[in-house]
């Protein structure tokens, strides 16, 4: 069902391939990191290799190459970020969704860097509302890990799909 929806949002335009490689490759990430509490690098670091291989060459078929040099820059804003809050956070943050956070800014920042910026936002929210829902519901207690993984990746779809209508909300 995703990759009808990703092939409805994007088109059948030749960067397809790599959103349907990148909605694979988180997909994945989702339920390994719900179920182990990890990013592995097994699974990330070759998944980012193709997704941005992908992606530029996608970009390059259709003229767009300098989208890609944009996403990268706004992915390792992206990895920066997350690597202050983690280094901030000692340990109440992993370093799997800091490395997440590069390949999700080269996505979202390839369709507009400021989407990288509205995914981040997005899964701080959408994070701290599971949160405090497993809190109330006292499936989880103050010092339980909870997968931050899975809320980055929703919103960085978020942003990909309605980046430019957030935007234009918020800002309008």
């Amino acid at each position: 069902m995703l990759f009808a929806i990703t092939t409805l949002v994007v088109g059948f335009r030749w960067h397809l391939p790599a959103h349907l490689w990148f909605v694979g490759l988180t997909l994945v990430l989702i339920l390994t990191d719900l179920d182990h509490h990890r990013i592995p690098n097994r699974i990330l670091l070759p998944g980012t290799v193709g997704g941005v291989v992908l992606l530029a060459i996608g970009a390059a078929l259709e003229g767009r190459i300098v989208d890609v040099g944009i996403g990268v820059v706004a992915g390792a804003a992206n990895f920066i970020l997350f690597l202050i809050i983690a280094l901030g956070a000692r340990g109440g943050f992993g370093m799997g969704d800091v490395k997440l956070a590069f390949i999700l800014g080269v996505f979202t920042g390839y369709h507009a860097w400021a989407f990288t910026a509205v995914g981040s936002f997005l899964a701080f929210l959408i994070g701290g509302l599971v949160s405090i829902v497993l809190l109330i519901a006292r499936r989880r207690g103050r010092k339980d890990a909870i997968p931050f993984g899975p809320p980055m990746i929703v919103g960085a779809w978020l942003a990909i799909v309605w980046g430019r209508d957030l935007l234009d909300w918020y800002l309008g």
